[in-house]
């Protein structure tokens, strides 16, 4: 992200979320974790693949227990993209750029990743007919695209989180928050399970120093 107010509210999500105790939550790291030797390594020297920076850095990645057993290790690994909008008098003209990158996070799916995220957070002060109208365009595209992705629509301030998709409440519960996050992740994982998918994901594994 270039923007800073993303990067801050990044880290303040990053902080609040590690800082918490979530049932079935693994770990939770920064997308830069990617930029370790180890990983770049493995990519680069066992799989003998150029690392093109930055097609493999989400935001965020979470890590949750699954007991599906759809790979073998019980992880569910996931990829989230945060987009933060400012009320501002270009507003329209952002939501609008938004729109037609709507569908970054997908890359993630190619690079190893289990099931990913675009998450829009929204400043408290956009009216919340503006946020709803947007925020239902969002979800009805992916859906009716059929695409394996999921979308979280939030404001948040210092005291709860606002949720206005795939649910709308208003809580300061994060473990009730998070664990609603990882059963949407877990009804939208990736359709991939070729060679290359499989060991992306085997050097993420040994970034995130998990089993």
């Amino acid at each position: 992200m270039n923007n800073a107010i993303e990067t801050k509210i990044t880290n303040k999500l990053y902080q609040l979320i590690k800082s918490a105790e979530i049932y079935g939550l693994r770990k939770i790291e920064k997308g830069s974790i990617l930029k370790k030797k180890e990983f770049r390594e493995i990519v680069e020297k066992w799989y003998a693949r150029k690392i093109l920076w930055p097609l493999i850095e989400p935001d965020l990645i979470f890590v949750f227990e699954d007991y599906s057993n759809k790979r073998g290790d019980r992880n569910l690994i996931a990829a989230v993209e945060i987009k933060f909008f400012k009320l501002s008098k270009n507003l329209d003209k952002e939501l609008r750029q938004a729109y037609r990158e709507f569908g970054q996070p997908l890359r993630n799916l190619i690079y190893g990743f289990d099931s990913v995220c675009l998450w829009h957070v929204f400043d408290e002060n956009i009216s919340e007919g503006k946020i709803k109208d947007y925020t239902t365009l969002i979800w009805d595209t992916i859906e009716r695209l059929k695409l394996p992705q999921s979308y979280f629509a939030t404001t948040l301030s210092p005291d709860k989180i606002k949720i206005f998709k795939p649910w709308e409440i208003v809580s300061n519960d994060i473990d009730y928050i998070i664990r609603g996050f990882k059963g949407m992740l877990e009804n939208k994982q990736t359709p991939f399970d070729f060679k290359e998918v499989k060991e992306y994901r085997d050097a993420i594994k040994v970034a995130l120093g998990i089993p």
